[in-house]
């Protein structure tokens, strides 16, 4: 047999063919499950993604991701799915064709299912002592983020996951070099999670993506600059992300973040970033100084025809620019970035 019916993966109980929602952003097909958890449909399974972010939505009851920086866990899953005959799919050949269900559920105290350690509050497992836990975490990483330890903060995350939540929670205030080597040390840790818990940092870039989204107001003000750090830790497996990052250029508020993400995957793997190429040269005439100095930066790690012509009509650009590198966080005119580039 190839298909069965579609079971909660929290709680092993058979769901009910999904519904039609309405929800505060539009209608979702999905429901839930008597185990709290909620489910979306993507009849066609070419909008996983946006189902993700649907079911996220309705888990949380709100739109504000706020908390997701703090004591909150959710656990994610998703099934192959044909809609029309309500089954999951499990054999490879239907499944290339099938739909999903993308299930959410918030984990809290009490709750069904939950180890006794969430029970008590603890979103992590124990760590050894001096190093896990509250204000010893945040102690710990605000110290290897003061010496640029990025090793010991991925180290660090390997035993407790929790080091992500607070490295984003530092991420925001970009006047700070601290919050800039938080971002880079999320980069550490999408390299070190690259083998056998890469879905941890999957999870990490679906927050962020839903940070950036119109369901959450749009709050993730560093979101790209984080998740070019992700993406540029461990390309290869991420690649993916990357024109999903680069969809979000049209957003003002984060085209200064896309383009520095861009610039940082490229460091890395430019012939990941080449797509870009024919559209980047317009960012040149942007009104935000930030965004003319990261779209010249980038422009000349990718190269291209005529990108040193129309990267040295900036050449005396006066307008500041934030930049960071190497653990230095400095303000620079998108003239002197631009000099940089064609030395």
């Amino acid at each position: 047999m190839n298909r069965y019916p579609p079971e909660c993966p929290f709680c092993g109980r058979v769901v009910e063919p999904p519904s039609t929602i309405r929800a505060e952003f539009g209608e979702v097909l999905g429901g839930t499950c008597t185990c709290g958890s909620v489910y979306v449909c993507d009849p066609t399974g070419h909008n996983t993604g946006e189902a993700y972010m649907e079911a996220l939505a309705l888990a949380r009851g709100d739109w504000n991701i706020g908390s997701m920086d703090q004591e909150v866990d959710y656990r994610v899953e998703d099934r192959d799915y044909d809609l029309k005959s309500h089954q999951r799919v499990f054999s490879k050949g239907l499944a290339a064709s099938s739909g999903k269900l993308v299930f959410v559920r918030i984990e809290a105290p009490g709750r069904e299912g939950v180890p006794p350690a969430r029970q008590e509050g603890a979103e992590r497992s124990p760590a050894p002592e001096g190093r896990g836990g509250g204000r010893k975490l945040k102690g710990s990483v605000r110290g290897f983020l003061g010496t640029r330890s990025l090793d010991e903060i991925a180290a660090l995350a390997l035993e407790d996951k929790g080091v992500i939540r607070l490295l984003i929670s530092l991420s925001y205030d970009k006047e700070d070099v601290l919050s800039w080597r938080a971002m880079e040390a999320l980069g550490s840790i999408s390299r070190a999670f690259s083998r056998d818990r890469v879905e941890v940092v999957r999870d990490t870039i679906r927050r962020l993506l839903w940070s950036m989204g119109e369901e959450s107001g749009g709050i993730g003000w560093s979101a790209a600059e984080m998740l070019g750090e992700i993406v540029a830790g461990n390309p290869d497996a991420l690649a993916d992300i990357i024109p999903l990052i680069w969809s979000y250029r049209e957003e003002e508020m984060f085209r200064p973040g896309i383009l520095w993400a861009m610039g940082r995957i490229a460091s890395v793997r430019p012939d990941f970033v080449r797509f870009i190429l024919e559209e980047l040269p317009s960012f040149l005439e942007d009104p935000t100084p930030s965004v003319r100095g990261y779209a010249a930066w980038v422009l000349g790690i990718l190269g291209g025809d005529g990108a040193r012509e129309r990267i040295g009509e900036l050449r005396n650009d006066p307008a500041p620019v934030p930049f960071y590198r190497d653990g230095s966080l400095a303000v620079r005119t998108v003239g002197e970035i631009v000099a940089e580039v064609l030395h």
